[in-house]
């Protein structure tokens, strides 16, 4: 089964059909429920809102799965393990298996939701493939983030359409974060001219978000024009932060932050910006464009994955995207339009993507999965 294809009618859908069943509240073992708070308060904010109907939420640990009943086993990430060593990998994708078979025994449906589709740094490919060929096998429903996501997720795993799935955007992240920085306060924290042009890219530095991409594009402006790149987050590895600095070549108006960004930190960041880049090589979902969108600042991406979902969402002037190799005319462009924009918003543009409007569907989500409508999957 899949849920409907716009997130207009998915807005509708889940304010309308949702109902709670009082007989008895479903028991979901999540992984991770609560404990990514610090890092991204995606799964927080879901289960949350889902708590709130009454539904129990528990964190995942082995054991737990292996030796009490659940009625889903929900998991997310499962791939991020690979981006570690393969003696961090193997232990930790064996257990998963193993755990998520006993539940299943059990009578636990197993639950993915699609965030990517393969580990970011390609740096264990034969053991992953071999990971996915037996995670695939035994789950019993998919969740995707857009219909691209879905679509992409059934490409390349065929096996898939044969699963149930559904479609659950990614929630807006108002709220989460202290915001209490006006524009002016947040550049004078981080010495920028308050009038300056200012670009931002956001979050873990990994290889496949292409940072030198967009300081390649931001050279080709000359220094007239005002604009300044803020790098903010901490790189996966040296090679990345000296390749950055070898693109950058000492440029005075690029400006790198490269260390972990704390929560309070991170509106410094974003209410500094007038304009989210996100110049990744591949980009399946991104909670760094719905972060920026939350901060009321608009984002550049790629026209493919989240770019075309998100692009066809909430439009211009909020989601910008571009093809081919990013230049330094679509950053001028894209930066007229991105001035036009009030500082501060009420959050219209995402109010459709409400944790709250989220966690109804995903609660439909798991009251079909345990209980298929006329018992079919």
């Amino acid at each position: 089964m899949s849920m409907p294809g716009t997130l207009f009618d998915f807005f509708v859908h889940a304010m309308a059909t949702f109902s709670v069943s009082t007989a008895q509240p479903l028991r979901i073992l999540a992984r991770p429920a609560f404990s990514s708070l610090k890092h991204n308060p995606y799964t927080t904010m879901v289960y949350r809102a889902l708590q709130a109907k009454g539904i129990e939420i528990t964190e995942y640990h082995p054991h737990r799965a292996a030796f009490s009943r659940w009625d889903i086993v929900h998991i997310h990430w499962p791939e991020s393990v690979f981006d570690h060593t393969l003696l961090e990998a193997i232990p930790t994708t064996e257990s998963l298996l193993w755990a998520t078979a006993r539940a299943q025994k059990k009578g636990a449906k197993l639950l993915w939701t699609v965030h990517n589709l393969r580990a970011h740094e390609y740096k264990h490919t034969h053991h992953e493939e071999h990971f996915w060929r037996r995670f695939l096998r035994q789950l019993d429903g998919i969740v995707a983030l857009t219909a691209t996501g879905l679509e992409a997720a059934q490409q390349r795993f065929p096996e898939l359409r044969d699963v149930a799935s559904w479609v659950v955007p990614h929630p807006h992240y108002r709220g989460q974060y202290a915001d209490t920085l006006s524009r002016a306060e947040a550049r004078a924290r981080l010495g920028l001219h308050a009038t300056a042009k200012v670009l931002l890219v956001f979050g873990r530095m990994y290889e496949y978000k292409d940072v030198p991409a967009l300081l390649r594009a931001f050279r080709e402006l000359g220094p007239a024009e005002d604009v300044v790149v803020l790098v903010a987050g901490r790189p996966r590895s040296p090679e990345i932060t000296q390749d950055f600095r070898r693109v950058a070549e000492g440029n005075p108006r690029i400006h790198f932050h490269l260390r972990f960004i704390a929560p309070e930190e991170t509106q410094w960041f974003f209410r500094a910006a007038d304009l989210v880049v996100q110049p990744y090589r591949e980009i399946l979902n991104s909670g760094t464009a719905l972060l920026a969108l939350s901060f009321d600042r608009p984002v550049l991406l790629p026209h493919h994955g989240a770019g075309i979902d998100l692009h066809n969402d909430l439009g211009k002037p909020w989601v910008h995207s571009y093809s081919g190799t990013l230049t330094g005319n679509t950053l001028r462009e894209t930066l007229a339009v991105a001035k036009t924009l009030p500082e501060r918003t009420n959050g219209e543009h995402v109010a459709h993507l409400d944790p709250e409007v989220v966690g109804n569907a995903m609660a439909r989500v798991f009251e079909e999965l345990v209980s298929p409508p006329n018992g079919v999957r």
